[in-house]
């Protein structure tokens, strides 16, 4: 009888977790009282993620400047692979959006750093949300490209070594 009614009080939890929205927004106060140990974390976020934007954006390049290399020459050899050139425009395609929203990020992060939380909570609270909102984006931007590495390389490994191994 205890399992059973831990079990329904355990679904019951649940349920009205997923029914209520995810983010509450946060009264002025508790903004206020958390406000200096979020701008400390904000502080080390932003010079952190510019490190890491740099070096993922290099590595990004490069692996466009190889696949752009790699599509020249097996179109020298006379090797066709649509796909390869397809993935190739894709993956330009979402860097491309890639340093578009990490800018957007960088911009609202460089926002709401600058804001006074003791004194406008309510402001950076919304600066907050567009944060987390750009970064999303941007993570989404990271995930896709990722994913498009590892289908060039599938790719690449699938069809481009049968055609040469068929010389």
């Amino acid at each position: 009888m205890k399992k059973t009614l831990t079990i329904l009080l355990s679904l019951t939890v649940l349920a009205s977790c997923v029914a209520t929205p995810a983010l509450a927004v946060p009264s002025s106060e508790v903004v206020k009282a958390n406000c200096r140990a979020v701008q400390s974390v904000l502080n080390q976020m932003e010079k952190a993620d510019a490190a890491l934007r740099i070096n993922r954006g290099r590595v990004y390049n490069e692996l466009l400047n190889l696949f752009y290399a790699m599509n020249t020459r097996l179109l020298s050899n006379k090797i066709s692979l649509p796909n390869l050139v397809s993935l190739t425009s894709e993956f330009e395609s979402v860097l491309g959006e890639f340093r578009t929203n990490y800018n957007s990020y960088d911009d609202a992060l460089g926002d709401l750093v600058g804001v006074r939380c003791q004194e406008e909570p309510i402001a950076f609270y919304d600066k907050l949300v567009k944060v987390r909102d750009e970064r999303t984006k941007l993570n989404s931007n990271i995930k896709r490209l990722d994913q498009l590495v590892e289908l060039y390389g599938d790719e690449f490994n699938t069809n481009a070594k049968a055609q040469i191994n068929a010389r």
